[in-house]
Order: structure tokens, then C-alpha cells, then sequence
């Protein structure tokens, strides 16, 4: 997940093919923090049924936040994760490659889901618990107490860790792609290098969004609800992993046309601005979709309203999507040219504060449930609150172990916070 934080650093500011990518890094960064924010507004968000827990404060911003989030969040992060594989693939190998990403994506996953699942299961068990004391004899440390401490693992699904589950068969899937067609289909490479050149910045790069547009729209199609359907078990989901598939991949060809990110750096703005306010017009379509989704049979609309809706939904946010991540891209890397310590320090923390961050959501609003303040307020404040601990375990128990080593290849020292480059274990 932080495959250019510990790639060397590059020999010549002017080599475009050893520069740092800060603006990418911060925005895969980005993303992952989000899920923070995602998870604890699904909280309180005013629907029922839609998340396991519940504060019994609602907030009408929650479910904007967490609608919004869920549109762009994980489309954006592949294209961030292909482009960063290709990267890592190119410049170290095919073993290397195997071997790193076994490091960085398959250990966290593995070791990760045992740990993590027992503690959202036991979280959980706080929430019902204390929300169902009598209110004489209600406190964490009665509900401590009383809550059970057994995680049944028979359902037991991959969390919010199925993006890496994702990621290993996309990575899988691009590395052999890759080698195969340097061997077997040269002829074929240098056709398809010339295309995607002229879709990028010759003559046909009027076709480039439409064109990604028409290919993304099919797997949209076939979603259960509007967005992205959400991977709840361990078999995949093949119309999710396609549909992510497309973004990895575009990420991926992107490396190796990197003139493409300089070129996204003009009309930056114009692009994050007008994929902001499609971003608006799919939200508002979703939410007319869930309200008749969620309809009374007497005022449920009929099915070929639906449908219609559906479809339109769907291509309106796949198109915000595309906007976002040509903005998202040329802004950000516009914005942030040379490396600063702190973005740095977010960057580097970010993979370990997703992973961490699920139970917290859960915990952490649970044992505040029965503050009686403005839903809204208390959302912010949970969110503050489940940051808080992840970044503290983070510089105290991973920035400078062996833990840091694993999720960044890198082993940082704690204090003092200097510009010392830290050493590099690979």
C-alpha cells in the first residue's frame, strides 16, 4: 500500500521516469484515511439497516458522507494502487515484485484478518451490550463485564480487508499479463502503446473519457444497488473484481505512459470542479433511488422507473468518478512537487491506520452512546477520537519496529522526527 515510500529516491529531479509521485502518494493516502471517516458516519447516519451499529444521535450530514465516499473512494484508490504496482514491477522485477507484495499485501491480510476479526466481533458485543443496560446499573466497565468475549468465526467474512484479498489477484493478474505480452506479443505492445498514447495526449485524447466511460459502464450495470456493491464473503464478487479491475488497470498502463500525469496537471481545477459537481448530481440520484427503493409498497414507483433511474445513477457516477481521478491527479500532484514531512508522516501512517480502524468505529462511538449532545458534533468528535489512538500506536509501536518494516519496508526512527532518511530493508 506504500509502494513509493520506499522506493529509492530518484537520482535527478528531471527523470521522469525515477521521479516521486508525491501527489499520487498523498492522494492513495487519502483515501484509505476516508475510511475512517466512511465507517464512523455510518454510525450515525439516519437510515436503519444499512450498518450493524447504531448511536441513537443521528446526523443528517452522516449519510451525504458516507454516500459520497462510497462513490469515488475505492475507483480513485485502485487507479492510485495499479499505477504504484506497475512502478514496483518495472523497476524491480518480477521477484522482487512477488516478494514485496507478499510482504506488504498478503501478511497484513492474513495476520491482520485474525487479529482484527475477533476484535470487531468482541466491539460489537460492547455496543449491544451496554446499549441494552439498565440505566441504574449501565457503565463500560459493567458492560465489560457482561459482554461476551467469544468471535465466531464460521461467517466470518473478509471486513473491510477485502480490498487487499482484491488486490493480490489484480497484482497476480497485471504481473503475468505484463510478461507474457513482453515475450509472446511484441508487435501487439507497440500497437497498443501508440494507442493509448494517442487516447492520452495526440489527436484521439478527446475520446480518452468517453472511452473509459464505455468500458466502465457494463460491470456498473450489474451492480445490486446503485455505486459499487460492497464484498461481504470470501468468494468474490467477479462483477466487483472486474469493475475495480478496469481502474487497477488504467493505473497500471499509466505508469507506463507517465507523460499522461504531467498532462493531467493542465485543467486540473476544471476537472476536480466538474467532477465535484457530478459527484453532487449522483448523489442526489442515489438518494432518490434508496427513498423509492425504500418506499411504501403503495408508493413504490414501477420497475421500469427503476430501471431507468438505476441506469442513469450509474453512468452519471462513472463519469464523476473519471473526472475525479484526472483532477484528483493533476491538482495534487500540481500541489505537492516536492515532499513535506508532515503529509509524509500521513502518508506513511495511513496503511496501518485503515487496517486498525474498523473495531474503533464501533468501540470507541459505543462507549460514548449515551452523550446527549447534537449528532453531527458528536460524529466529528468520534472521528477525532478514533484517529487519535491509531496515530499514537502508530509512532509508538510501528514507525520504528519491525511493524513498519512489513507495511512500509521501512523502519523510521521515532525521535527526534528529523529529515534523517531512514533505512532502507529491502
Amino acid at each position: 500500500m506504500s509502494d513509493s515510500s520506499h522506493i529509492p529516491p530518484p537520482p535527478s529531479v528531471g527523470d521522469s521516469g525515477h521521479r516521486r509521485y508525491h501527489g499520487l502518494d498523498f492522494t492513495r493516502a487519502v483515501m484509505m484515511l476516508l475510511g475512517v471517516v466512511l465507517h464512523t458516519a455510518l454510525v450515525f447516519q439516519e437510515q436503519d439497516g444499512l450498518w450493524v451499529y447504531y448511536d441513537p444521535e443521528r446526523s443528517p450530514l452522516a449519510g451525504l458522507l458516507a454516500l459520497s465516499i462510497h462513490i469515488f473512494r475505492m475507483p480513485v484508490f485502485f487507479v492510485m494502487a495499479g499505477f504504484f504496482g506497475a512502478m514496483l514491477f518495472t523497476r524491480k522485477g518480477p521477484r522482487v515484485f512477488a516478494g514485496h507484495r507478499f510482504d506488504r499485501i498478503v501478511i497484513p491480510l492474513v495476520i491482520g484478518w485474525f487479529v482484527l476479526y475477533p476484535l470487531l466481533a468482541w466491539s460489537l458485543s460492547f455496543a449491544f451490550t451496554h446499549s441494552s443496560q439498565a440505566e441504574d446499573g449501565r457503565s463500560i466497565f459493567a458492560t465489560l463485564k457482561e459482554m461476551s468475549w467469544n468471535a465466531d468465526f464460521i461467517d466470518a467474512g473478509p471486513m473491510h480487508l477485502w480490498f487487499l484479498y482484491y488486490l493480490v489477484y489484480y497484482y497476480v493478474f497485471f504481473a503475468i499479463a505484463t510478461m507474457f505480452l513482453r515475450k509472446i506479443a511484441g508487435p501487439m505492445v507497440a500497437v497498443f502503446r501508440r494507442g493509448v498514447h494517442a487516447l492520452s495526449l495526440g489527436r484521439l485524447r478527446w475520446l480518452r473519457l468517453p472511452l473509459l466511460v464505455i468500458i466502465s459502464i457494463p460491470f456498473m450495470l450489474t451492480m445490486e444497488n446503485v455505486g459499487f456493491d460492497t464484498p461481504m464473503e470470501w468468494a468474490p464478487l467477479w462483477h466487483v473484481l472486474g469493475a475495480y479491475a478496469i481502474y487497477f488497470g488504467v493505473g497500471w498502463v499509466c505508469y507506463h505512459h507517465r507523460e499522461v500525469v504531467e498532462s493531467l496537471e493542465r485543467f486540473a481545477w476544471l476537472r476536480l470542479l466538474s467532477g465535484f459537481f457530478l459527484l453532487c448530481v449522483g448523489i442526489v440520484l442515489s438518494i432518490i433511488w434508496y427513498l423509492s427503493v425504500f418506499a411504501p409498497p403503495s408508493d413504490a414507483p414501477g420497475d421500469g422507473f427503476m430501471s431507468v433511474l438505476f441506469i442513469v445513477t450509474q453512468c452519471v457516477q462513472v463519469v464523476s468518478v473519471w473526472l475525479l481521478v484526472f483532477g484528483l491527479t493533476g491538482v495534487c500532484e500540481r500541489l505537492f512537487r516536492r515532499e513535506n514531512r508532515a503529509v509524509r508522516y500521513l502518508v506513511d501512517a495511513s496503511y496501518w491506520i485503515y487496517l486498525l480502524h474498523l473495531p474503533l468505529t464501533i468501540f470507541i462511538p459505543a462507549c460514548f452512546r449515551y452523550w446527549d449532545i447534537d449528532g453531527t458534533v458528536k460524529m466529528l468528535v468520534m472521528m477525532i477520537l478514533v484517529t487519535i489512538p491509531l496515530l499514537i500506536s502508530y509512532h509508538f509501536l510501528v514507525r520504528g519496529t519491525v511493524l513498519g518494516v512489513v507495511l512500509s519496508g521501512r523502519r523510521y526512527p521515532v525521535w527526534p522526527l528529523t529529515n534523517r532518511s531512514p533505512a532502507n530493508t529491502e
